[in-house]
């Protein structure tokens, strides 16, 4: 993949129109939480703050549509994210589900690892749920699957995960944990494609250190007019206050 690509996909997906989009739909519904007297910080930082909480979830999402193109990049069948449903009938989507001749692949990605003890062990159980679901549907195929975080510089939860897979006693299931290039060293022995997203990350990263994040000017901006545009025809019944509202948020 092309650096060029690279930050073209980044770019669209953490910074196009949807960000001003989404961020205007909070303050037009919740618009309390910004000027409320039980806030310590004005309205234009909670906003940096919505906007940076924002991109790092945005980032996440981009970070496994990236390994989801290197996956195929590398050679795998991609399969249907949708795998089933677990024992209460909910619905089960994995981050990537992919298949060679004889295995089926899957791998929960988070960027670093960092829960609590009560997350932690709902995502474990949560990968259970989407390998039993595999086994079922994929019953002749030998299950490969993975907890990768990508930020290999926080391990909180290591041992806790470690012991949790050396209770798998299922001979026809593999369970790993992986931190940063070892997904690509073990699983796939690829460590050129680490090695390329990584060079991609760090290049991104320089160009953007002088970047200074900037709230949108809700008067005179042409982005949050179209934002309002859009919010008008989606949510006409909530628009009906919005030249209010974001007037008064944006002067606090």
């Amino acid at each position: 993949m092309t650096y060029q690509n690279f930050k073209n996909k980044l770019d669209t997906k953490i910074f196009g129109e949807d960000l001003n989009y989404k961020i205007l739909l909070t303050v037009l519904n919740n618009p309390k939480r910004y000027i409320g007297l039980f806030r310590i910080t004005n309205a234009k930082t909670k906003l940096i703050q919505n906007i940076t909480q924002s991109c790092e979830i945005k980032f996440g999402d981009f970070i496994e549509e990236i390994l989801s193109e290197y996956i195929i990049e590398m050679g795998y069948k991609a399969l249907d994210k949708n795998i089933g449903f677990d024992e209460e009938n909910n619905k089960l989507n994995a981050d990537q589900v992919f298949n060679d001749e004889h295995n089926i692949y899957l791998i929960e990605q988070k960027i670093r690892d960092d829960h609590d003890s009560t997350k932690k062990r709902g995502q474990y159980a949560n990968l259970i749920k989407k390998i039993k679901a595999l086994k079922q549907k994929f019953s002749n195929y030998r299950i490969i699957a993975c907890m990768w975080f990508s930020d290999d510089s926080l391990k909180k939860n290591k041992k806790f995960y470690e012991e949790q897979i050396n209770n798998n006693t299922d001979e026809k299931v593999d369970i790993f944990i992986f931190y940063g290039k070892e997904l690509f060293e073990n699983l796939f022995q690829r460590i050129d494609i680490y090695n390329e997203l990584i060079s991609h990350l760090k290049k991104n990263k320089q160009k953007r250190s002088k970047d200074i994040l900037n709230v949108p000017d809700f008067d005179i901006s042409e982005e949050i007019k179209n934002a309002l545009l859009k919010t008008k025809k989606n949510y006409p019944k909530i628009n009906t206050k919005a030249t209010f509202r974001q007037r008064r948020i944006c002067r606090t």
